[in-house]
């Protein structure tokens, strides 16, 4: 009877030990479609052979969609951090639970979705429906941004501060691609049509992105995310709007000395189009060193002072609520992922 205990309490520790737990929350309020998670996890020593040997499933025990990459490996080999990247639809407020189980082939062969292409001077990000042209030399980083028939980067492209260095693909898809070209990361995932842009500084200092959008079509509409939405318009090709924080409000300027209105909070985000085409911008962790400048030419230029930045663009057609698939606050405020266990 004892031996056969034993034997039950190690089949169910070695059944136990070939899942990872975890929970992805909603915490913004807001209902998502197919929103992108990355979920970091670290396994055991000698728990995951080959990341191409595990499945993820749902709570129900459905088998869900999702890529694995292998982040970093224990000295015997084995997969240490594993990130799994997958594209669930949570309600607002709702919390999902999910497990890693190892050693199982996925069933699901995953669809088409982004891909990575490369030649001696650029990066090619598509998928069926966007094209991204990424420079090696990063003058400037971002080249075009193709989303169906419309081009929407105007001839200045997209620049970081930092200067981007050698390119490494950290992950080629088909649900994230993820590029590092040294301080300077790029990060796309397959059912949105951003891009995800973070620098990376050794000690704090002031950081930007400049952007030059083919918005040519004046006059060229506005909007902040600053508690309620701000908006305007700029008809002259000489014309800018800025919001930046001063004293205990952030002031949105439409000249050096004229204050358009102010607002308690800025929550990082808002649009700048014309007639046919839209660009939503994201600050990540918008805060009272951050400032945000639009011109009628096209142009955003998004700065904090700080070691690292991360700014994000969502190009989409016109109207707004019928091509765009998220808002800019959701862009801004991803899902929270928490391990749970690592049996």
């Amino acid at each position: 009877m004892i031996h056969r205990l034993l034997f039950l309490w190690a089949f169910a520790t070695s059944t136990m030990a070939q899942t990872i737990t975890f929970t992805v929350s909603e915490t913004a309020g807001l209902r998502r479609f197919g929103y992108p998670v990355t979920a970091s996890l670290e396994s055991a020593e000698g728990m995951i052979a080959d990341a191409d040997k595990v499945r993820l499933l749902a709570a129900n025990g459905q088998e869900v969609p999702a890529q694995f990459t292998a982040m970093s490996k224990w000295p015997d080999g084995s997969v240490r951090g594993l990130d799994v990247d997958f594209s669930p639809s949570p309600g607002p407020m709702e919390t999902l639970t999910y497990r890693v189980e190892v050693g199982k082939d996925p069933k699901q062969t995953l669809r088409a979705g982004l891909s990575v292409t490369e030649t001696d001077d650029e990066i090619v990000v598509a998928s069926a429906a966007i094209c991204h042209r990424i420079r090696r030399d990063g003058k400037p980083l971002l080249t075009s941004i193709a989303f169906g028939e419309n081009e929407f980067i105007g001839p200045d492209g997209i620049c970081t501060t930092l200067q981007p260095g050698n390119v490494e693909i950290v992950k080629r898809g088909p649900f994230n691609v993820t590029l590092k070209f040294g301080p300077v990361q790029l990060e796309y995932v397959n059912t949105k049509s951003w891009v995800k842009i973070t620098q990376h500084a050794d000690d704090e200092r002031e950081l930007a992105v400049d952007a030059h959008f083919n918005l040519t079509k004046l006059p060229l509409l506005w909007d902040f995310g600053a508690g309620s939405w701000l908006y305007g318009n700029m008809s002259q090709l000489s014309q800018t709007v800025m919001i930046q924080h001063r004293s205990s409000t952030w002031d949105i300027l439409t000249a050096p000395a004229t204050v358009f209105a102010t607002a308690p909070t800025f929550d990082g985000c808002g649009h700048l189009a014309d007639a046919e085409r839209v660009a939503a911008f994201g600050v990540m962790k918008a805060d009272h060193d951050t400032e945000v400048k639009l011109t009628a030419e096209g142009r955003i230029h998004i700065a904090a002072t700080r070691r690292d930045l991360t700014v994000y663009f969502h190009v989409v057609g016109q109207p707004i609520p019928v091509t765009a698939v998220t808002s800019p606050l959701a862009m801004i405020r991803p899902l929270v992922v928490v391990s749970v266990q690592n049996n």
